[in-house]
């Protein structure tokens, strides 16, 4: 009974080994923010800015496994009045007119083509340039903007597209 009992311990802590997670090292990263909109990891389905908002929130919603925590409007932005989805780690899909026009993260999981995540060093970003704005130190390279904690010198906030962001 005894060796019955450790041959299926043993054949059971094997088939474990055998399986593989979500979460897996070598796995591509869920979604990718980039200059366009975003891709999904697994698949390579965009979701490109001018993509109507129904459609952006169902997909990104899809993909993240959560639908937003909140969908607000600003009828004030310099560029016109905008509406947000904003998801629970940091992501925030910005619309115009019902099309999908930007995004902003501080979500440090969720990679930024150029391999941006908030949090990262300022000595890490190689290619980028910075400037002194109203808003703080903000960077930029190919399309992708963010602005930086300039108590820890990394980055805080990332963006592609449209924002609402007054200077």
């Amino acid at each position: 009974m005894f060796l019955r009992a450790s041959l299926m311990l043993a054949a059971a802590l094997m088939m474990a080994g055998c399986v593989s997670t979500p979460n897996d090292v070598d796995a591509p990263p869920i979604l990718t923010l980039d200059s366009r909109g975003m891709v999904e990891g697994s698949t390579g389905l965009r979701v490109d800015f001018g993509r109507a908002r129904q459609g952006t929130v169902a997909a990104v919603s899809r993909i993240l496994g959560e639908s937003p925590v909140e969908i607000s409007q600003n009828p004030e932005c310099g560029a016109g009045p905008m509406t947000f989805a904003r998801f629970e780690d940091g992501l925030t899909l910005n619309f115009m007119n019902g099309s999908f026009v930007g995004w902003t993260t501080s979500d440090p999981f969720l990679p930024v083509v150029d391999g941006y995540r908030p949090g990262q060093p300022r000595n890490q970003m190689a290619g980028a340039s910075f400037q002194v704005t109203t808003l703080g130190t903000e960077f930029s390279r190919t399309d992708i903007y963010g602005i930086m904690n300039d108590e820890t010198d990394t980055i805080e906030l990332i963006w592609a597209g449209t924002t609402c962001f007054f200077r």
